[in-house]
């Protein structure tokens, strides 16, 4: 049975309500103090949008390079990477999110997006457009650190 129904916005919204009369009356009365739809999707809007502020302002300082795909891939994907970035920066250390840096691929960023925090960093090392990043990042890491053990061998011996 459609009642109309006014809701705590003030707006007035036509509802389907089924059931027996005591659970149509229950209904209604909770759809009383609820918004309508209207209002509920400009809320759930304007809360995704200072999100998203929040998530810019985060990774702003970050040299991010552009995406690759489809347009449509690419608006949903850097929304993804922006939100994610800012959620793991402020957990971990530069070393740990790196790879999420380099990734350029936006269906990999689509694929990605349910994984927790640490599952997303280690598949970032693992991501195809990431591969000549990591060799380059070990060897420069083997370098180092064959610099730093040379160093050391050749201080002379004290006491």
């Amino acid at each position: 049975m459609e009642q109309r129904i006014i809701h705590a916005c003030g707006h007035e919204q036509a509802h389907y309500l089924t059931g027996y009369d005591s659970r149509q009356e229950r209904k209604a009365r909770w759809l009383k103090t609820t918004t309508c739809r209207d209002c509920f999707v400009a809320e759930k809007r304007a809360e995704e949008a200072a999100a998203a502020v929040l998530s810019s302002a985060a990774v702003a300082h970050f040299d991010l390079p552009l995406l690759t795909g489809t347009d449509r891939q690419i608006s949903w994907a850097s929304t993804i990477r922006t939100k994610r970035l800012a959620g793991i920066t402020a957990l971990c250390g530069v070393a740990d999110y790196h790879a999420c840096l380099q990734v350029t691929d936006a269906k990999w960023w689509i694929d990605h997006r349910d994984r927790t925090d640490v599952d997303l960093m280690a598949a970032a090392t693992q991501a195809p457009d990431m591969q000549s990043v990591t060799a380059v990042t070990a060897v420069t890491a083997v370098t180092a650190v064959t610099a730093v053990t040379a160093s050391i061998t050749d201080m002379p011996r004290t006491a």
